[in-house]
């Protein structure tokens, strides 16, 4: 996949993507897919969803891998 990815630009505008900080999120999946749903808090424990994103089992697991090397390679 690394390979793949060196050949991808990606364009980010920020007035169409913002970043949230979310401090909850829940995972669901069927044979096939994997959802991630990211929330944020919004009166005691109410949880708001700001973004879902929907993967293949496979990306999932590649993404996986690759959230784990960052992680290892940033930690303090």
């Amino acid at each position: 996949m690394q390979e793949e990815e060196d050949n991808l630009n990606f364009s980010i505008d920020p007035a169409k993507t913002p970043v949230y900080q979310v401090d909850g999120y829940l995972i669901s999946s069927n044979e096939h897919t994997v959802i991630f749903s990211f929330a944020q808090s919004v009166m005691g424990s109410q949880q708001h969803v700001v973004a879902r994103v929907a993967m293949s089992t496979k990306q999932a697991k590649e993404f996986l891998e690759k959230l784990n090397d960052h992680i290892e390679k940033f930690e303090v």
